[in-house]
């Protein structure tokens, strides 16, 4: 039976306690604050970090785990584990992915695997647990990717953003196109296809935006029994409990898994979203 090491970066969002529980090493995507240096997860919570953000002026950046910090911890572990599964964020959204395949490629191409989930925050997150639960559970390398990859081409985000401020900091909107949404209280519901980050609705209001997303669900022929739906917030437990009502208003009481947005997924949805992960 093979041992097998899974790693994965920072913006997986994995719910507190979950890496020690499953053997999972993560290595962290750094946030640069004004002149302030942080590690997502490990230097700053998401609570004081949204609190920052929403008194700040500037935007936070982020910076991609280096090459050099996946090869030390490659080589660490290539010497108590026969593989490693290295499962990280969506290509088109960082360089980490890349770094990995560096990092791979000079440490040993045989017994590393490298996955590109073309997913963001506990949208790939649910991936790593996924695969760490059968990893400790003795399964084969190739079951394990391959288990891997349904999840990347069946696991479907959905999410609504509660400010276009930080969507026309990061750049990604224009200062008119947000000012105008912000006098009518327009909020965008957005999906990630194929790693990439498309708006596909709009709703005027937080709550109607919530209720638009169920809609859609309904509209994809979406059936939650049999499925635990991951649900996540960015400091906004009061947008999440809005959402939970309007989710069991339409499905009845379903299995949920709640976790926090992290830092550098929160550098560019802001404060106040909310988001589902679901099949």
């Amino acid at each position: 039976m093979s041992k097998i090491k899974i790693i994965t970066d920072s913006t997986s969002d994995l719910p507190k306690g979950i890496a020690e529980k499953y053997d999972i090493e993560v290595l962290p995507l750094t946030i640069f604050f004004d002149k302030d240096e942080y590690r997502d997860w490990l230097d700053i919570a998401p609570k004081a970090f949204f609190e920052r953000m929403r008194n700040s002026e500037k935007l936070p950046t982020t910076s991609q785990v280096n090459p050099n910090s996946f090869q030390e911890k490659y080589e660490l572990y290539l010497k108590d584990y026969d593989h490693i599964i290295s499962i990280h964020l969506s290509s088109d959204a960082s360089g980490t992915y890349n770094s990995a395949v560096i990092a791979r490629d000079m440490v040993d191409k045989e017994r590393i695997t490298v996955i590109d989930t073309r997913n963001f925050t506990y949208g790939f997150g649910q991936m790593v647990v996924e695969a760490a639960k059968m990893a400790k559970d003795g399964k084969a390398v190739e079951e394990i990717v391959d288990r891997v990859k349904y999840l990347i081409n069946n696991v479907k985000t959905l999410f609504v953003v509660d400010t276009l401020e930080y969507l026309k900091k990061g750049g990604r909107l224009s200062a008119t196109k947000a000012t105008i949404g912000t006098l009518l209280n327009l909020k965008p519901i957005l999906t990630v296809d194929n790693g990439k980050i498309v708006a596909i609705d709009k709703a005027r209001g937080m709550k109607k935006a919530l209720k638009r997303i169920v809609e859609i669900m309904q509209e994809q022929g979406t059936q939650l029994n049999g499925q635990t739906i991951k649900l996540g917030h960015a400091d906004s437990l009061d947008n999440l409990k809005d959402f939970e009502a309007a989710i069991e208003e339409a499905y009845g009481n379903v299995e949920k898994e709640e976790f926090e947005i992290g830092c550098v997924i929160g550098v560019y949805c802001g404060p106040g979203t909310v988001v589902i992960h679901y099949e």
